[in-house]
This record gives structure tokens, C-alpha cells and sequence, in this order.
């Protein structure tokens, strides 16, 4: 138990140690892949941001070199480059403007708004002297083109483009080393990450190495076990064939008891009867009133010692005379019972209710004899001033009530109930009725010999069944039988199961 709790420690902590290491990589991984997307996107920011203002640069000088030629040769070609420099400026101008948008530096952003603004008043002062010229205008233009004016312009452009320039560059350069650094972060995490793998991978191998010995040494420990419990099963199987073999000899000797009750042991019986009878009838003048009351107690008491006889033979019968189970409709068997009980029933006024019951396997003549000593009871035992009340109900029970119940599994279960409103007993004494000769009460108030409920348990046990009693004084009995309709006889069932284990 104690290494079952540490292997299974041991396997938690590795299963945590792997998601740790495995969350760990994939943050980290999250981390860079981020890092990595933020950095190409201001290296490429930066990219677009020097091109464009290259392309402005390069528009302004190509433009002012158009502007110069036609000025200074008055030749219209001059302006063919002038022209399509001109369609494309207002294009170049928005890309720089929409990348000072997106410049992350306040500064940067004011400078490539002033070189716009310095573009467009270069580009101005451009046009202005070109359309002067071409109005016919060319001594205002060409004293536009001499004064500082336009130079002035050019050169706080170029000012402005230089200190963007290189601050791009700048930009740019701390970008790549970024990277670089991000580079060598990744490649020392790999590592890291090579090394934590491999030590857990081990780790696992060691572990499963582990868990292989101890399964090795607990099944052979379940091995040793088991040929120790082969062997006690062996013994105890050397046992059950011995109790067999008691068990047979004392239900032959049951048998040649019950022989001998029936024959030997009555026959006596018979004759004192019989010669009692006949001093009470040719003699019984002779005897004085004392003789008499002996005489009728002798008589008495030879008949209840037959009756005796006669119910522990019935008694013993219930296993050694049990025929074979078959389909047996128990609502026959009970409307035999009640037809052998009319007279009783008409005389004492019962009510008697009966559910629809079931078709079981049994034995049809014990379910017969089952029935005739229950009801026979409960119209027996009844209070004087209340005709008999008796119900006998059904019901079905599954399989989880069945578990509940401890009844046997594998087999389809039933519930009867037997209830009356008789005179009732302490509960203290419901499992002593089942005993054989077992009596409440005196033989004046109630006949019998007190062996029927024993005969009823019998019947029941037989039938792999169960049978409770409960009652209070004065408020009737209720007897409750579980009973299963695939059974097998009880006996049958023991001496299957001491075969097979013998064999």
C-alpha cells in the first residue's frame, strides 16, 4: 500500500513537473513570437518611413531639376519629367504623412510633418516659376529662380531629411540588435528547454523502470498468494467433501429415523390407543372417577405424541422427500389451499384477498403445504369478537433492490405478503416461531404442535428464499417471503457447488 501511495506520488509530481516545463516553453514562446512580431513590424515601419521620404527626396530634386532646365533652356522638354513627377508627388506626400501617423516617437512624427510642410512649399515655389514662365512671365520667374529664397527652402529640407534619416537608421539598428539579442534568448532557451526535456524524459524512464520492478514483485507476490490460497482452497474443499459426506449419512439416517417414525414408533402408539379405547368402552364402569381422568390423560397423550411423530416426519421430509421443481402457477396452488379451507372460511366469516401471483419454479406439493400451514394460521389465530381480515400481495422486485436486500444474484425475485388482523405477538419472538415445537401459547387456547412455521421456513430455505415475521399484540402478523421464480432446490445448489470445487 505504502509503495502504491509513492508510485503514485511520484507520477503526480512528474505529471506536474511536465506541465510546468511544458507551460513555461509555451509562455515563453508566446513571449518572443510577440516580441518577434513587434519588432518586424517597426523594422518595417521604419523601412517604409526612409523610402518614402527617399521618393519625396528624390521627387523634390528631380522636379527642381526640370523646373532649371526649361528655365535656364527654354525648352518645353525639360518638363515631360517635370510633369510626371508632379502626378505622383501628392501620392509619395499621403505615405509619408500616413507614416508619421505611424511613427512610435512623438519627435519623428513633428519632423516628417515639416518636411512635408517643407516639401510642399519647395514643390510651390517650383510650380510658381514654371507657370510664370510659361504665361510669358519669365523675368518675374527668373528673379524668383536668383533670390535665396528656393535655396533657403532646399536646404532646411535637406536639414530636416538628414535628422530623420538618421534617426531611422538609428531606429533601425536598435531593432536588429533586438532581434539579435532575441535571437541568442531563443537559442539559450532551446537549450534550457533540450536539457529539461531530456532530464524529464529520463526521469519518466527511471520511473517507469520503477513501476515495472515493483509490478514485477507484487504480482509475484500475488503469485505466492495465490498458490497459498489454491492450497487453503484445497483444504477447505477437503473439508466441504467431508461435511458432504456427513451431511449425506446424517440425511440417511434423518431418513431411517423418519422410516422408523412412521412404522416402528407408531405402531406402539397405535396399540396403547387401541386398548385405551377399549378399556374406556368395555371397562370403563369399572374404573372410579380418578381412573377415568387417567385413562382419558393416557389417551391424550398418545394422540398428541402421534401428531408429534407425525409433524417432525413431515418436518424431515421437506429435504429428503423434496421432488424435482417445475413450472407452478401459484394462484392454483393458493385456490387449492383456500378449496381445502372452505368450511373454516365460510365458519369464521374471512375475508380472504389475493393478487394475481406468479408462475415460479418449485416444488408444487412444499408451495402447496407452504400455503395451507400460513393461512392456516392466520384463520387460526384470530380475536374472537373480529372475523379474519387476510390479504396474500405480490410484488416484483429488481435488481438493485435485490443487491439492497442481500438476496441471491442472477435470479428474478419476488416479494408475497401475508397480512391479518389476528390476535398478533411480540415482536421479541419472530424468529422463535420458526423453531420446530416452538408454541406462544398453551395447547387449551390453540391445537397444534408448533412445528408448522418450521415447516414453512424449511420450504422457503429450500427454495432459496427468505422468510420474516413481524407482528405487534393485538394488531395481526405480517409475513413477508422472498422467493426467486428460476430457482434451484437449496441442496441441489450445496452438493453443485461441492462437485465442482472437488473436481
Amino acid at each position: 500500500m505504502k509503495t502504491l501511495i509513492r508510485n503514485t506520488a511520484s507520477s503526480i509530481l512528474l505529471v506536474t513537473l511536465v506541465i510546468i516545463v511544458i507551460a513555461a516553453n509555451s509562455t515563453y514562446t508566446i513571449h518572443t513570437m510577440d516580441e518577434l512580431a513587434s519588432l518586424e513590424r517597426r523594422l518595417f515601419t521604419t523601412n517604409q518611413v526612409i523610402n518614402s521620404i527617399n521618393t519625396l527626396h528624390l521627387a523634390v530634386l528631380r522636379t527642381e531639376s526640370g523646373q532649371r532646365g526649361f528655365l535656364l533652356a527654354d525648352r518645353e522638354r525639360y518638363l515631360v519629367d517635370y510633369e510626371k513627377t508632379l502626378d505622383k508627388v501628392n501620392n509619395i506626400i499621403e505615405q509619408v504623412e500616413a507614416n508619421a501617423i505611424r511613427s512610435d516617437f512623438t519627435e519623428q512624427e513633428v519632423r516628417l510633418q515639416q518636411l512635408v510642410d517643407l516639401s510642399k512649399a519647395k514643390l510651390s515655389e517650383l510650380i510658381e516659376t514654371v507657370e510664370l514662365t510659361r504665361q510669358g512671365r519669365k523675368d518675374e520667374a527668373l528673379a524668383i529662380f536668383q533670390s535665396d529664397v528656393g535655396l533657403a527652402l532646399y536646404r532646411e529640407f535637406e536639414n530636416v531629411f538628414a535628422d530623420i534619416v538618421g534617426q531611422e537608421y538609428e531606429l533601425q539598428q536598435q531593432h536588429i540588435d533586438s532581434l539579435l539579442k532575441l535571437r541568442s534568448d531563443s537559442v539559450t532557451n532551446l537549450i534550457i528547454s533540450s536539457l529539461t526535456t531530456g532530464l524529464l524524459v529520463i526521469s519518466i524512464f527511471v520511473l517507469l523502470r520503477m513501476n515495472i520492478r515493483e509490478t514485477i514483485r507484487h504480482r509475484r507476490e500475488l503469485q505466492q498468494h495465490n498458490l497459498v490460497l489454491e492450497s487453503r482452497v484445497k483444504e477447505r474443499t477437503v473439508e466441504l467433501q467431508v461435511f458432504a459426506e456427513e451431511l449425506s449419512r446424517s440425511n440417511r439416517e434423518l431418513e431411517d429415523f423418519a422410516f422408523v417414525a412412521s412404522h416402528d414408533l407408531q405402531e406402539p402408539l397405535r396399540k396403547i390407543r387401541a386398548f385405551g379405547n377399549r378399556i374406556s368402552t368395555g371397562y370403563g364402569d369399572a374404573l372410579d372417577e380418578r381412573g377415568q381422568d387417567f385413562l382419558r390423560r393416557m389417551l391424550n397423550a398418545a394422540e398428541r405424541m402421534s401428531m408429534l411423530i407425525s409433524d417432525l416426519l413431515s418436518f424431515s421430509r421437506v429435504t429428503t422427500r423434496g421432488k424435482d421443481f417445475e413450472e407452478t402457477d401459484l394462484n392454483e396452488i393458493v385456490r387449492s389451499v383456500l378449496e381445502d379451507l372452505e368450511i373454516t372460511i365460510e365458519e369464521s366469516q374471512a375475508n380472504i384477498e389475493i393478487d394475481t401471483l406468479p408462475v415460479m419454479k418449485a416444488d408444487a406439493s412444499q408451495m402447496n403445504q407452504l400455503f395451507l400451514n400460513l393461512l392456516s394460521n392466520a384463520l387460526k389465530f384470530t380475536k374472537p369478537d373480529q372475523p379474519p381480515h387476510i390479504t396474500l400481495g405480490y410484488e416484483a422486485i429488481d435488481d438493485n433492490e435485490a443487491e439492497t436486500l442481500h438476496l441471491l444474484p442472477g435470479l428474478s425475485w419476488f416479494k408475497l405478503t401475508l397480512q391479518d388482523n389476528g390476535i398478533g405477538f411480540e415482536q421479541t419472538f419472530a424468529e422463535k416461531i420458526f423453531a420446530p415445537f416452538q408454541r406462544l401459547h398453551g395447547r387449551s387456547e390453540y391445537k397444534g404442535t408448533g412445528i408448522g412455521l418450521a415447516v414453512c421456513r424449511r420450504i422457503i430455505e429450500r427454495h432459496n428464499g427468505t422468510i420474516e415475521a413481524f407482528s405487534e399484540p393485538g394488531q395481526g402478523a405480517k409475513f413477508e417471503l422472498f422467493l426467486p421464480e428460476d430457482g434451484q432446490p437449496f441442496t441441489n445448489l450445496q452438493q453443485q457447488g461441492v462437485i465442482s470445487h472437488a473436481e
